[in-house]
């Protein structure tokens, strides 16, 4: 799955020169998820850690089995965020400010989106971050 929306982003992430790192410890876990609305998930994470790096972002994709669940970490090395706008990002419209950082296009609806699908399919997310070391989104499912 993580594969397949790389693919699909591979014109996204070459104007952006980014690096892909990834790191599948849990490659044969299975979890009960809608596969477009999962996919869209992981796509947002994706798209959100591009357009809040630096030039030629460096993205770290990982997976593992921890306690019968499925822990996925979408990880970058952008402009971060302070603990209030951390407690912010999943309202709707809520942007966090870019600073000098190039023109970030949105409406602030992705990470409420990705909150909403995720407690949709019975999974919880959450992110660490600070400010000017980038952030990380981690997300967690039951294993089928």
């Amino acid at each position: 799955m993580i594969a397949d929306v790389l693919d699909s982003m591979e014109l996204k992430l070459q104007k952006y020169n980014a690096e892909t790192i990834i790191h599948l410890d849990a490659e044969d876990a299975v979890i009960k998820a809608d596969e477009l609305h999962f996919s869209n998930v992981l796509y947002n994470l994706i798209d959100n850690a591009l357009k809040y790096s630096k030039d030629a972002p460096k993205i770290t994709i990982s997976t593992l089995n921890r306690n019968g669940q499925l822990v996925i970490r979408v990880a970058d090395e952008g402009i971060g965020m302070t603990r209030d706008q951390q407690d912010k990002i999943f309202e709707q419209f809520y942007r966090v400010p870019t600073g000098n950082l190039h023109d970030v296009k949105g409406f602030g609806l992705g990470l409420s989106y990705v909150n909403t699908i995720v407690k949709r399919l019975n999974g919880s997310i959450g992110v660490r971050s600070e400010k000017d070391r980038g952030s990380e989104f981690e997300l967690k499912f039951s294993l089928a």
